[in-house]
């Protein structure tokens, strides 16, 4: 029994389609294994933002195929079904013969027992595997007809720790990693999986994304419990924030407390969703103006930890200046001004579109016996923050 073993090196993936990625191409390698009756105990797949790694234990590393007798098209079939039939299964013209059968008359081939190295099939399953996986988002970058999720820089592909050679468009697999994350020029041979993990391990880098999570999880808890104070976990974002970094570190940071005077909705929608923090509460519930950021590095200097404490404070003046100046203007005068913001070709303006929310909202208030006059002035303003 031997071990697959393959690494993608790109610059770095975002965290939505890691996911994707090491989900969608794992699946891919399982249907080709089991289309091709190639055996495995287990199969995993892994991701940091530059790496996606796929490790198949237990590989069986021969297919022995029976004899058997395969039939193909019809002999009045177009040529081109004769041919496609020939391809698929790498048979010459002067092998195939006609056979009638109670359906008409076929062409049929005799495809003698025979035993198959895995690590041949595999230099023709990955790069079919790549090729097939389909991003949600791609790019392609210099003169390269490749199209992947970041420009991609490297494949480490191993077999019983032997490379398994193959082309992917402009690039081939080698049994080299970078290890360098910031000029990528250090790069080191690789013999196996295992070694591999011990090279990462040196540097602090946790390939496994689940190992990241609970060691984030684990931290975060811990500064609570020290500062007494709660998390309202955000899954979604820590789900994100682990796809964001291979080598996690917690900071803890504060803004000016005469931020909390702005709603507690905008701060947090602010930190979450446009700088990846985590959001600290007292233990009434409270906002607090302590937040935690994962970051990437160790910051010994707490030159990181500045940095991000004024990147929120000039993304807060900026929250706080808004909500001033919408807090002095009425939502139902800003209706009239929709007028003039198109909705859709031959459905008007977005005022017109809140004129049929307002309607509709009042046949529905009818029918649930809902205040009629407050659904109709919801329905009115519900649209003029634009």
């Amino acid at each position: 029994m031997s071990e697959l073993f393959l690494e993608i090196f790109s610059e770095e993936i975002p965290s939505g389609l890691q996911k994707n990625a090491r989900e969608g191409i794992l699946k891919l390698f399982i249907e080709s294994f089991n289309k091709l009756n190639i055996s495995f105990k287990s199969g995993n797949s892994y991701s940091t933002p530059k790496r996606l790694v796929f490790f198949f234990d237990g590989i069986t590393e021969k297919i022995e195929k029976k004899g058997t007798l395969i039939r193909g098209p019809k002999i009045d079939s177009p040529s081109i079904a004769l041919e496609g039939f020939l391809k698929s299964n790498n048979l010459d013209r002067d092998e195939v013969f006609e056979k009638e059968t109670e359906k008409g008359r076929f062409f049929f081939a005799k495809i003698s027992p025979k035993i198959i190295l895995v690590k041949q099939e595999l230099s023709k399953i990955i790069p079919d595997i790549l090729n097939k996986h389909s991003w949600k988002k791609s790019m392609r970058w210099a003169d390269y007809n490749l199209i992947w999720g970041r420009p991609l820089k490297s494949i480490l592909a191993l077999f019983n720790d032997q490379v398994i050679q193959f082309n992917f468009h402009h690039l081939q697999s080698n049994n080299l990693t970078f290890l360098d994350e910031i000029m990528e020029e250090n790069q080191k041979v690789v013999k196996n999986f295992k070694s591999y993990l011990k090279l990462l391990d040196a540097r602090k880098i946790i390939l496994d994304q689940n190992i990241r999570k609970q060691l984030i999880l684990k931290q975060i808890n811990k500064v609570c419990t020290v500062r007494k104070l709660k998390n309202e976990l955000n899954k979604e974002l820590l789900s994100e924030v682990v796809d964001l970094v291979e080598k996690p570190n917690i900071l803890v940071g504060k803004f000016d407390a005469s931020f909390l005077n702005i709603p507690k909705e905008i701060l947090i929608n602010s930190m979450q969703l446009h700088q990846k923090y985590f959001p600290l509460f007292d233990q009434r519930g409270n906002l607090t103006n302590t937040f935690i950021v994962v970051t990437n590095l160790q910051d010994k200097k707490g030159l990181i930890k500045i940095g991000n404490e004024r990147v929120i404070s000039a993304r807060l003046s900026d929250a706080k200046f808004f909500w001033e100046k919408n807090k002095n203007r009425s939502l139902v005068k800003q209706v009239i001004k929709l007028k003039s913001i198109n909705f859709f070709s031959k459905l008007g303006t977005v005022f017109h579109k809140v004129q049929r929310i307002k309607k509709l909202g009042s046949m529905i208030a009818d029918q649930f016996g809902l205040n009629k006059e407050k659904v109709e002035i919801s329905a009115s303003i519900c649209k003029a923050d634009l």
